[in-house]
């Protein structure tokens, strides 16, 4: 970080989001939970991988090709707009936009570090993994 205090962005809004995270190294909305994530955002026959992982609020994140709870395939457009808050994760899934593998509910509990759509002011309260998965329809 510069002397003024300020971050040094990368000019890319992908790789400034996950270095955000490495920095950050704890999010308190994902205390109590535990999952890996690995990101692919594919660019013709190029494929960039982010490897997520959440233990208990600490957050990693690596470049490596690593076996992950959720694995999130995306064109690199999408996963710019899903972390400048320009895409929802789990519109961009139901639109057929992300192609998942693995528990769902990983990638849904990822969802709450991304940011809202620009101009938004407030935050959803976060929802745990297991909330997600025991949920009944009345």
């Amino acid at each position: 970080m510069p002397e003024s205090g300020r971050t040094v962005t990368s000019g890319d809004p992908i790789t400034d989001f996950f270095e955000g995270l490495i920095r950050q190294g704890h999010v308190a909305t994902f205390e109590g939970e535990k999952a890996t994530v690995r990101f692919e955002a594919v660019t013709g026959k190029t494929i960039e991988r982010w490897h997520v992982t959440v233990a208990d609020g600490d957050v990693s994140v690596t470049r490596q090709n690593r076996a992950a709870d959720s694995v999130a395939r995306v064109r690199r457009a999408g996963l710019e707009a899903m972390v400048t808050g320009r895409l929802n994760a789990q519109a961009a899934v139901l639109r057929g936009l992300i192609d998942t593998e693995g528990k769902l509910a990983a990638l849904m509990m990822f969802q709450r570090c991304l940011p809202g759509p620009p101009g938004s002011t407030g935050k959803v309260p976060p929802i745990s993994g297991k909330t997600v998965m025991t949920w009944r329809r009345p």
